[in-house]
């Protein structure tokens, strides 16, 4: 991950240059996982980010502004609790640890000057905000870890904070670190990159790179392949960058892909093996602007939050209507079994009396006549019997015929409700969200807020547009909404409709104009349709396509949902486009 050692420590250091002295004063939490608070210091005010999300932990300064919820969740209340109006004393790491302290001198409810930490810890899915007393015991944690989850450490209220297990390796700054490398070499087979991982504290993939391109080395080498003189060129390498660190010089920089022009990393030092890069003054100034490149809609959030627990309850419920619906038809798709006991019985009335738990009869109704056991109530009459059969026949054949009714129309619900999560994860703007909104309003599923400002229409969002290598116009729906008006109005007889297959994911049209259209922009088409998709993490993906005259809209369906016919199919790899065109 981008949030190294290295660059931790450097920025606990800027932090702590910039803070130390501030006074706290609000704290919002914003998400589930990550807090914002806002500091006075040296004259300025700063708004200081701590997050433990498992794939964008960090802390670091921002300027964003970001919503409030209305109710602020108990681990906020918490922190309001115990660091508003604190003074921060120190902020700092443990070497090159992935944790930051935030020490403050607050004033306790006995009104006493007391000293109270908030640990930040970095380490990917077990990244966690904690808060300590002045004796290192939790008071609460973001995320509660008990030992069913990790033996090594609980995380939990009125538990003593115990450090993550010390990783076994060689702090890079050690001169000695360099002598244990060059022994430790000849006996890895690994490749140069892993081995410099395996071996160095705080360093990340990225910078073993940084090291093997400034060594000239070709990382993927085996370590035991290299000459002594190579060796001696990394250690080189790392003493000079190690050095660089010390003297406090840091070259903040985002590079990007050369060939998406998409953030791609960052650190507090120079990545020359990157040829597009953007330099900052401060660590805090890449990485906000890292994460609000990579995840922009991260903390759109609050918004995105909110939406996706509505459709997930809502699509929870289906799931417990169709899981239901199942048993009852499962349980009663029989029914005509009562119905033929109660003609046996009937047909046999004369040899049948009342006491008898079962009854042995022949089944006139095969064709061969068997023998068929019918289980009796002993306390009834063969007629009360013949009449209950009748009785348990009619209910189950009512509940099978409901079930089977409902079986399917909860099935296009849960497809829709999939699909509507999937446009939410994906939305990149809040007009794409008040858009999603309003689908769910227009079929119910939610009721306007009662708040000012809420009921004003969303600002219409044009489906997404390419220019295919051939010259085609590729159009890519972005919501459930925007499938229907490109499919259904946008769309001509002759355009070529796309669809991921057995996958929640957009409409995709490559409009022909006439023209007939290469296979390469099928493909093309094909790609982008895996990627809009719920299999865009697959390493391939099915694509079906036809015409547009081959869909159709049922009616009655729900924004989005259409049927096709006559369709090919084509295995693709997702791909996301290179660039959008308006």
């Amino acid at each position: 991950m981008p949030f190294d050692g290295i660059l931790t420590n450097k920025i606990a250091k800027e932090l702590n240059n910039t803070l130390t002295g501030g006074r706290i004063g609000k704290i919002h939490q914003i998400g589930r996982d990550a807090v914002v608070m806002q500091i006075r210091a040296s004259g300025e005010n700063h708004r200081l980010l701590l997050s433990c999300n498992a794939s964008s932990a960090r802390i670091h300064l921002t300027e964003r502004q970001f919503e409030n919820p209305d109710n602020p969740p108990v681990f906020c209340m918490l922190l309001r609790k115990h660091f508003a109006g604190g003074i921060i004393k120190e902020i700092s790491t443990n070497g090159f640890e992935r944790i930051v302290t935030i020490e403050t001198e607050v004033i306790d409810d006995l009104g006493d000057r007391s000293i109270k930490r908030l640990i930040i810890e970095i380490m990917g899915r077990h990244s966690n905000i904690i808060i300590l007393n002045r004796d290192n015991i939790i008071i609460d944690a973001m995320k509660h870890v008990d030992f069913e989850v990790n033996r090594v450490r609980e995380l939990l209220p009125a538990r003593p904070y115990v450090l993550p297990p010390a990783q076994d390796k060689l702090d890079p700054s050690l001169d000695d670190t360099l002598d244990a490398l060059l022994k430790a070499a000849p006996q890895c087979r690994r490749k140069v990159e892993s081995f410099l991982l395996d071996n160095l504290k705080g360093f990340s993939p990225v910078l073993c790179r940084e090291i093997c391109f400034r060594s000239s080395i070709d990382e993927s080498l085996p370590a035991n392949k290299l000459t002594f003189h190579e060796l001696i060129r990394i250690t080189e390498a790392i003493k000079n960058m190690m050095d660089e660190l010390k003297s406090g010089i840091i070259s903040p920089t985002l590079v990007f892909d050369d060939n998406t022009g998409k953030p791609v990393d960052f650190h507090c030092l120079k990545l020359l093996q990157y040829s597009s890069f953007k330099g900052f003054d401060t660590i805090s100034g890449v990485v906000e602007e890292y994460y609000a490149l990579k995840y922009s809609r991260e903390f759109n959030s609050q918004k995105v939050k909110n939406l996706h627990d509505t459709v997930s309850r809502l699509l929870e419920k289906s799931e417990k209507r169709l899981t239901i619906n199942l048993q009852t038809y499962e349980e009663n798709k029989n029914y005509d079994e009562y119905r033929l006991f109660g003609e046996l019985i009937t047909a046999n009335i004369y040899s049948l009396a009342k006491g008898m738990n079962k009854a042995r009869v022949i089944n006139y109704y095969s064709e061969h006549n068997e023998m068929v056991e019918i289980p009796l109530d002993k306390d009834k009459t063969p007629q009360q019997n013949a009449q209950a059969y009748f009785k348990k026949y009619n209910k189950a054949r009512t509940a099978f015929s409901y079930a089977q009714n409902e079986l399917s129309v909860i099935e296009n619900e849960i497809s829709y409700f999939e699909s509507v999560l999937f446009a939410i994860e994906n939305a990149e703007s809040t007009e794409q969200l008040s858009e999603i909104r309003m689908e769910l309003l227009e079929q119910g599923y939610i009721r306007y807020m009662e708040k000012k400002g809420r009921k004003s229409p969303p600002t219409k969002i044009l489906p997404q547009k390419i220019i295919s290598k051939d010259g085609f116009e590729i159009l890519i729906g972005q919501n459930n909404k925007q499938n229907d008006k490109l499919t259904l109005k946008l769309a001509r007889h002759e355009d070529i409709w796309l669809h991921i297959k057995d996958f929640a994911g957009s409409h995709v049209v490559i409009k022909t104009e006439g023209k007939e259209v290469p296979d390469t922009t099928i493909i093309e088409a094909a790609e982008y349709a895996a990627w809009f998709s719920k299999a865009r993490s697959a390493p391939k993906a099915e694509v079906d396509y036809t015409r547009i005259r081959n869909v159709k809209k049922p009616s009655g369906a729900k924004p989005g949902m259409v049927i096709y016919v006559n369709y090919y199919t084509v295995i693709v790899t997702p791909r996301e486009p290179q660039k959008s065109l308006s």
